[in-house]
């Protein structure tokens, strides 16, 4: 293949989305109108059809805001799925109470009915539901457990806008529901997200936290709006150059020296602890972002059921002695975020797809998506969930975004299988 694939930079960017971060950049004196947050609030919350949506910087920002704003705190228990990054963790450390690690299923990257079963206990207050790469949870079994021990369910839309179960739309099943738009999720404002929720008073006590939060600093908003810009800039030139020596990594280093594009993830947050700047408010600029990919939400979702359910044709018809498991349905209510397949030597196909100029992804190839010496400062101990840790150990996640064709679809199970996939 001769155009490369990067499943992490910037994928959701289109021309319409460049142009318009290029002209935010160019007047900073908006960046902070209330206008266009109000209206990207509206989109959202009647997308999903529900009464209330409270935007803020980030999803790690909504999920802290909406444990205090339900009194979750001290001496309190949130159980949260083993398979999920570090973001979603912190938030309950950061209100001092104590993050319970449900393990998952393997078949399906979920929590494990029987494993949460044994982990609630009376201090236990709250459920994370994440229906990981988009693949929805079981919600009848999680709204029964959670009536059963009067227990408050958010959910996690970080890998599914839009996407339903059994008819009714994910986001719609509990109190209160956290999106995250950044740079690599269903829409992005590189930066950003959202409470929404049903709940009157759930949400004006949001609204009262948010009143008082500081707004967005400027060079973090500068480096979100030059984002989209520079990854479109730097993809094509990526592989122009001898050997490792580009111009496209060479851009990337001299990014990264800068800190250009700003840092996704903290470097505080690895060890579990809280940056100064969350949270903070959304600026009217990342507003406009976002309603300007809500537009294009159903083509998206759209294009990621056909690709993946291209995958799941491709895959089903090639014998391979290195696929362990791929996802064996096709996709009818669900769109996927990423395509997760469990293989025998996960560093062996990443190498094969990087020589065919294929950056597939990982997420969560590292437990929580951080060092293992620092799972003990986020309140995790080895094996306590054994199926994630298998499977962070065999995962790997292929591109599923609106530029992959049936083509590239070929060649990546090509890459994986070793063999001709028809």
């Amino acid at each position: 293949m001769t155009k490369p694939i990067f499943i992490a930079a910037s994928p959701n960017t289109q021309k319409d989305d460049v142009c318009l971060a290029f002209k935010q950049l160019l007047w900073p004196f908006g960046w902070y109108s209330k206008k266009p947050v109000k209206e990207f609030e509206g989109a959202v919350q009647d997308y999903l059809g529900l009464k209330n949506a409270i935007a803020v910087d980030s999803a790690r920002s909504a999920f802290y805001l909406t444990l205090k704003a339900l009194g979750i705190g001290f001496g309190d228990e949130v159980l949260l799925p083993s398979f999920t990054c570090v973001v979603i963790v912190n938030p309950v450390l950061w209100v001092g109470a104590k993050p319970v690690f449900v393990d998952i299923n393997r078949k399906n990257f979920n929590i494990d009915f029987s494993d949460l079963e044994k982990k609630v206990t009376p201090k236990t207050k709250a459920i994370l539901v994440q229906h990981t790469f988009g693949i929805p949870v079981e919600m009848e079994k999680v709204t029964a457990f959670a009536k059963k021990h009067n227990l408050k369910i958010i959910e996690d839309l970080a890998h599914s806008i839009g996407g339903k179960y059994k008819g009714k739309t994910l986001g719609t099943f509990g109190d209160a529901s956290v999106l995250t738009f950044g740079i690599e999720k269903v829409i992005s404002t590189v930066r950003g997200g959202m409470v929404v929720t049903n709940d009157r008073n759930l949400a004006q006590k949001l609204r009262e936290k948010v009143s008082s939060c500081p707004r967005m600093g400027l060079y973090r908003t500068f480096t979100s709006l030059f984002n989209p810009v520079f990854w479109v800039i730097t993809k094509p030139l990526y592989y122009l150059g001898i050997k490792k020596i580009t111009l496209g990594r060479f851009f990337i280093a001299i990014s990264r020296l800068m800190n250009a594009t700003g840092q996704m993830i903290e470097k505080e947050e690895y060890a579990g602890q809280k940056p100064g700047f969350i949270p903070s408010k959304m600026p009217g600029t990342l507003a406009k972002l976002g309603l300007n990919q809500m537009k294009k939400l159903e083509k998206y979702n759209k294009h990621r059921k056909q690709i993946g359910n291209l995958y799941f044709e491709k895959l089903s018809k090639i014998a391979s002695s290195e696929i362990i498991y791929y996802y064996p349905k096709k996709m009818s209510e669900c769109s996927l975020l990423r395509y997760p397949i469990l293989v025998k030597n996960p560093d062996l196909i990443h190498a094969k797809a990087k020589k065919n100029r294929i950056i597939l992804g990982n997420w969560y190839e590292r437990m929580f998506h951080i060092p293992v010496e620092n799972l003990e400062l986020i309140g995790y101990k080895k094996e306590t969930a054994k199926n994630a840790e298998w499977v962070a150990r065999h995962i790997i996640n292929l591109p599923i975004y609106w530029a992959i064709n049936e083509k590239s679809v070929i060649a990546i199970s090509q890459i994986i299988c070793g063999k001709t996939a028809a």
